[in-house]
C-alpha cells in the first residue's frame, strides 16, 4: 500500500467505499487495479488507456518499450486525472456535449481531416468513439479543474514582462535562437542518502550509454524519466536561453543538434538534456487596413433585398460626389462607428468577421465595395490606406507574457497536484 498520510484517519465514509470496492472486485472478473479516494480505477480502463500510448507512439517505438513500464506510467496519470475528476464532480464542473463536438472538430482539422475521415481513422485504430468522448470529456475537465483552482491566482504584471524581456536582451548567446530541448529526469528523494544519489546517478549514466548507442532519447524518457513530461517523450519545446531552467543553460549555449548531456546533478536528481532542433526569431509583419462601412440590419421589415437595395442607393450616392462619412451617420446601424463617420480606424487581420475581411481584402485603396454580407446584416465597404507594420515587439511581449503564465501555472499546479495526492487515500493493487 502506498504512503499517505491520512493512513490513521480513514473516515467512515472511506472505510464504507473501501468495503464496496472490495464486493465489486469479489463479484467482477474486471479486477481493480486502484482505489482512489472514493473512486477506483479498473483493469480495463487501464488497458484501454495503455492501448491509446502505445498508438501514439511512433511504430520504431512501440517494440522497444515494456507494458510495464507504459502501465506504471498510465496508472499514475490515471490516478491523478481521478482525483481531479472527483472534484469536478463534487463542483458540478460539466463539460456539454457541443464542447466535445467542437472539440473534436479541431482536432480533425488540424490533421487536415473531415469529421468522417477522423473517425474513420479512430476506427482503424480500434478506438470507439464513446471512449475518445470520454477521453476528451476527462481532459476538458482536469483543465476545467485546474482553471478553477489554480490559474486564476496567477498573474503576471507588466514590469514582469518587461524585466523577462531585459533579460533576454542582456544574457549572452544569440537571442534570436531558439531551442528545442529533451529532457529526462532520474529523481532523487529530498535529503536522500548517499547510497540513493549513487544508484540515481548509475541509473542516469545508464541512459547516456543507451543514447550514445544510439536509442531514441522520447523512448528513454518514456521508459525511464520522472519528470511530468516523460509520455510525451520528454519534449520540453521552443525556448530561448533566457527562457531556460538557468541550470541548463551553460549545456545548451556548447550543444550542436542532436547532441546529448552527461547526467547534471540538481537538488531535485539527475538531468539528461539532448538538442532535437534550433530556429531563428523571424519578424513579425502584419497588415494593417483603415477601412468604414455602412451597416443595414436585417429585421421583420427589413429584408436581405431591401437591405441591399438601401446599400447600393448609398453607393451610388457617393459615388456621385455625396460624402460617405454623412451618409454613414444618417444611416448607419452600426451605432459605435456611425458616428465618426463609419470609420474602424487601423484593424489587424482577422480583428473582423471573414465574411467582411475577405471582401475588404479584396477592394483597392478608396474602392467602394457591392453589399456585403455578414452576421450582423449588410455593408457598404471602403478602403481608405493599407500598411506593413512590424509587429516583432508586440509579438516578444505576448510570447514574454505567455511563457512567464505557463511557467508559473506549471509550478503552482504541480505543487498543488503533490498536496492532493498527499492528502489521498491511494491504494495500487497491482505491482506499482
Amino acid at each position: 500500500m502506498k504512503r499517505f498520510k491520512r493512513a490513521l484517519l480513514i473516515s467512515s465514509t472511506v472505510l464504507f467505499s473501501l468495503i464496496s470496492v472490495n464486493l465489486l472486485a469479489q463479484n467482477s472478473i474486471n479486477r481493480i487495479v486502484a482505489v482512489v479516494d472514493k473512486g477506483v480505477i479498473l483493469q480495463s480502463q487501464l488497458d484501454e488507456q495503455v492501448k491509446q500510448t502505445y498508438q501514439r507512439l511512433p511504430a520504431e517505438q512501440r517494440s522497444s518499450i515494456s507494458r510495464s513500464d507504459i502501465e506504471k506510467r498510465v496508472l499514475e496519470r490515471m490516478v491523478m486525472t481521478e482525483l481531479q475528476l472527483q472534484i469536478a464532480r463534487r463542483s458540478s464542473i460539466k463539460i456539454s456535449d457541443a464542447e466535445i463536438e467542437d472539440s473534436i472538430n479541431r482536432i480533425a482539422s488540424a490533421n487536415k481531416l473531415s469529421a468522417q475521415e477522423f473517425l474513420e481513422v479512430l476506427k482503424k485504430d480500434g478506438v470507439t468513439l464513446k471512449s475518445f468522448k470520454n477521453s476528451i470529456r476527462d481532459q476538458m475537465l482536469v483543465r476545467r479543474v485546474q482553471a478553477s483552482y489554480v490559474h486564476h491566482e496567477v498573474k503576471i504584471s507588466e514590469q514582469e514582462v518587461k524585466s523577462f524581456l531585459s533579460l533576454l536582451e542582456q544574457s549572452q548567446g544569440d537571442q534570436a535562437t531558439e531551442y528545442r530541448l529533451g529532457h529526462i529526469l532520474i529523481a532523487t528523494p529530498e535529503n536522500a542518502s548517499s547510497e540513493q544519489m549513487t544508484e540515481a546517478r548509475k541509473k542516469a549514466v545508464n541512459i547516456t550509454k543507451k543514447l550514445g548507442n544510439g536509442e531514441n532519447f522520447s523512448t528513454l524518457s518514456i521508459t525511464y524519466s520522472d519528470a511530468s513530461n516523460a509520455l510525451e517523450g520528454g519534449d520540453l519545446g521552443w525556448m530561448k536561453l533566457a527562457q531556460m531552467p538557468s541550470l541548463l543553460t551553460p549545456y545548451v549555449e556548447k550543444m550542436q543538434v542532436n547532441e546529448f548531456s552527461d547526467p547534471i546533478e540538481s537538488p531535485s536528481g539527475f538531468h539528461i538534456i539532448q538538442l532535437f532542433e534550433t530556429r531563428g526569431q523571424q519578424k513579425v509583419m502584419v497588415t494593417k487596413t483603415h477601412v468604414r462601412h455602412i451597416l443595414i440590419k436585417i429585421n421583420a421589415l427589413i429584408s436581405d433585398q431591401i437591405a441591399q437595395e438601401r446599400l447600393l442607393n448609398l453607393k451610388q450616392r457617393i459615388e456621385n460626389g455625396e460624402d460617405f462619412a454623412a451618409l454613414a451617420r444618417a444611416h448607419s446601424e452600426d451605432r459605435g462607428s456611425a458616428i465618426s463617420g463609419g470609420d474602424l480606424k487601423w484593424v489587424q487581420s482577422g480583428a473582423l468577421v471573414p465574411a467582411f475581411e475577405s471582401a475588404m481584402n479584396k477592394l483597392a485603396i478608396n474602392e467602394i465595395s457591392l453589399p456585403v454580407q455578414s452576421q450582423f446584416g449588410w455593408h457598404l465597404i471602403q478602403v481608405l490606406g493599407r500598411e506593413q507594420q512590424d509587429n516583432t515587439q508586440l509579438m516578444r511581449e505576448a510570447q514574454a507574457r505567455s511563457q512567464l503564465q505557463k511557467r508559473k501555472a506549471d509550478a503552482a499546479i504541480e505543487a498543488w497536484l503533490i498536496k492532493l495526492k498527499d492528502e489521498a487515500y491511494i491504494e495500487y493493487r497491482i505491482e506499482h
